[in-house]
């Protein structure tokens, strides 16, 4: 089990490092061309249909990877049998604000549509938690790698070429249409299910709407308050420093694939553990390794970040330094937070998640427009921080008797424990000789 988690892990990592190359070297070249102005539009207008993506998806992305954890056949029917939903959810949820932006948007058009058709495609584009949640990311890695690939070169070939900025749409749909199409091919054809009567299928996207209601809840408050920034830089600030923000985030998270390609590959051991004990060693010990390579990350960020930033995206873009400082510790908080979120999902506790999520998104939304009214995009940093402390300690302490509150101080005491056994072991294997 252990060989199978670490070379899913590092299948996950091969496929992430190709996307932090697209996120430093091309994304940079095509901000450098287009401006801060435009690129912060592009990523307002993504932004808003990324919230209406977790909206649609009902919570579906933790359903299905719990659902196949335990039972594949079953997963598989999951899968299947709520596309409809997802799809019809996304559609009434976008249209109104397609028509909001047609009639009120100052920029291209073009960039709306385009995240719109992006979104709408990885609503539909549940199958990689499949292989994510099956060990299989090996598939995932193959057929993400086609996708950016093709989306690098267009878009690496749009400033070398000096097109018109308009042309930023076409790679925006292709990444994440090329895998989608590969994989629903491959996913149909390797993994046949029955098709189910009417009655169970309608049983099917109940199970989604109501047993995911709270998982929904919770994503969409979590998308929210990693969002609200943006959003709020937006109205009191301007989208210059929309853009500066967006590079300092994009940078700051894009090492986090290494975190959660642990988190992904181990949680599946974890919610299929039936001992309590073993479980919260489990994720004693993924707290540790999370916490140790951060701080590796962050080090580094710390010494480097400032010479990059000016090589790749230039002065116009130093300003990102600061909060990318700040932002790189919300990773590994937000990481951490991740795994206590799904150490309660293990206890079936999905109306606290939602419960504990809007707390955090109103602490959020109140925090971070004070934050930004004051410091600008240093205090939008600073309250994603503070957001993130709150989110994974006070918020989540108040579940069955504090349980989780036991499980963050069984890990900092982890390694005493770990130590002392490992002492007690080495002294019954040699005991003192008896004169």
């Amino acid at each position: 089990m252990r060989s199978a988690i670490l070379k899913n892990s590092l299948w996950m990592m091969v496929e992430k490092v190709i996307a932090i190359f697209g996120i430093i070297f091309v994304t940079s070249f095509v901000a450098k061309y287009i401006g801060p102005t435009v690129y912060g539009k592009i990523a307002l207008s993504l932004s808003v249909f990324q919230l209406i993506q977790i909206v649609s998806q009902f919570g579906s992305d933790v359903l299905i990877f719990k659902r196949i954890s335990v039972n594949v056949k079953s997963g598989v029917n999951l899968i299947n049998n709520t596309l409809f939903l997802r799809v019809i959810s996304y559609i009434l949820l976008s249209t109104p604000v397609l028509i909001y932006f047609y009639f009120t948007s100052d920029f291209g058009y073009i960039f709306i549509v385009s995240t719109f058709i992006a979104c709408f495609i990885q609503v539909m584009d549940v199958y990689a938690i499949f292989y994510d949640a099956c060990l299989k990311s090996m598939v995932n890695v193959l057929v993400n790698l086609s996708g950016l690939v093709i989306s690098m070169v267009f878009r690496g070939i749009i400033p070398l070429f000096e097109l018109n900025y308009s042309w930023l749409a076409l790679p925006i749909i292709i990444a994440p249409l090329v895998p989608f199409i590969i994989r629903f091919y491959y996913f149909n054809k390797k993994e046949k299910t029955p098709r189910l009567k009417r009655n169970h299928s309608i049983k099917y996207m109940k199970y989604l709407f109501f047993n995911g209601f709270s998982f929904a809840v919770s994503s969409i408050s979590v998308a929210l308050y990693t969002r609200i920034s943006i959003f709020i830089i937006g109205i009191i600030l301007t989208t210059d420093k929309v853009a500066i923000f967006t590079v300092a985030s994009s940078l700051a998270s894009s090492w986090s694939f290494v975190l959660y390609s642990f988190i992904t590959s181990t949680l599946p051991s974890i919610f299929s553990e039936k001992s309590l004990s073993k479980a919260n060693e489990k994720t004693s010990k993924l707290f540790w390794l999370i916490f140790f390579i951060s701080l590796i990350v962050i080090v580094f960020a710390l010494i480097f970040a400032k010479f990059f930033l000016n090589l790749l995206y230039g002065l116009q873009f130093s300003e990102a330094y600061k909060p990318l400082i700040i932002l790189c510790f919300c990773t590994m908080i937000s990481a951490l937070g991740t795994i206590s979120s799904r150490y309660i999902a293990k206890f079936s506790g999905y109306s606290y998640l939602s419960y504990k999520t809007i707390s955090v998104c109103t602490f959020s939304v109140i925090i971070t427009y004070f934050s930004i009214s004051k410091f600008g995009i240093v205090g939008a940093a600073y309250s994603n921080l503070l957001t993130e402390l709150f989110s994974l300690t006070i918020a989540n302490y108040f579940f069955k008797h504090a349980l989780v509150l036991k499980m963050h101080l069984n890990t900092i005491f982890y390694p005493y424990y770990f130590l002392l056994s490992k002492s007690r072991k080495r002294k019954n294997e040699n005991p003192p000789h008896r004169r």
